[in-house]
């Protein structure tokens, strides 16, 4: 597993209407890890840690997460994909390769489509474009859709800890990942992070993820998949890959939904292999 031999310093970016917390560090073709639901920039330490001796990589808290601020009212998807152009642009990236994790990799396929001229390529994991399912997996989509309602639900009634908790093990993770997975710190994040999920799983823009576009637009795309991952990542994954037949697929070995941070190095490799791929020819997967 990769080591941290220092955690890169977190300061203030103002994008637009929030500040968002950054760390920035390295120096070669400029990174920017997007973190997904309940989470913050330290799902990325050791990823960030191990890729700077080759690369500028940029990790932040997403505005209602941790460090960073919000502002009043229903926040949305693009809120949120406004931000990262707005940091790629701050910082003088230019054309940027793109690491997203779960709804962070959502975020990235819409920045993909809309700003095309900031992103260079892009390494996702798990994207949880649930509406894929509906075709060829109408099941697995019904019961994704009513465990994200419990979870919601729960938080409504003010069970923070109980919603959060069926999120994780239902939605995400695994029975028993709660504790089995995360540390004490890992799960005060996520608590502190409720409230803005539950802001998103409100928001009526959620479902603005355009694969086909994503498709059309001929942007370098390589998939993570982890081999014990939760049947509707899975599917969702292979169906990504479908539409957008030049992508790669990256095995993640033993590794789930968390592999950013179960399987750093798994990742690290997979990305590097991807940023190899673009000198040469495409390759399906």
């Amino acid at each position: 597993m990769p080591t941290i031999a220092a955690h890169a310093p977190l300061r203030w970016v103002s994008a637009g209407p929030v500040r968002l917390a950054i760390t920035d560090a390295g120096a070669g073709a400029a990174v920017l890890c997007i973190h997904g639901s309940w989470d913050d920039h330290r799902s990325w330490e050791m990823i960030a840690s191990a890729l700077r001796s080759e690369h500028r990589v940029v990790t932040y808290d997403r505005r209602g997460h941790s460090a960073s601020s919000d502002v009043p009212g229903q926040g949305t998807i693009l809120d949120d994909v406004a931000d990262a152009a707005a940091l790629i642009r701050a910082l003088g990236l230019g054309p940027t390769h793109v690491v997203g994790h779960s709804y962070g990799a959502c975020i990235a396929i819409v920045l993909a489509t809309s700003h095309p001229e900031l992103v260079a390529s892009l390494y996702l994991h798990e994207p949880p474009v649930f509406a894929l399912l509906a075709e060829q997996h109408p099941d697995l989509l019904a019961a994704s859709k009513a465990q994200l309602l419990r979870a919601a639900e729960l938080l409504d009634a003010g069970e923070l800890e109980a919603g959060t908790v069926h999120f994780i093990e239902q939605v995400a993770f695994g029975d028993g990942s709660w504790h089995a997975l995360f540390d004490a710190a890992d799960r005060a994040i996520m608590l502190a992070n409720a409230d803005t999920w539950l802001d998103q799983s409100r928001d009526p823009q959620r479902l603005a993820v355009d694969v086909d576009l994503l498709a059309r637009s001929g942007c370098p795309l390589t998939l993570s998949l982890g081999t014990a991952t939760l049947p509707w990542f899975r599917e969702v994954t292979h169906a990504i890959a479908r539409q957008v037949p030049e992508a790669a697929v990256e095995p993640v070995p033993g590794g789930a939904h968390g592999s950013p941070k179960s399987h750093p190095l798994e990742i690290v490799e997979g990305f590097r292999a991807h940023i190899g791929r673009l000198a040469g020819p495409a390759q399906r997967s």
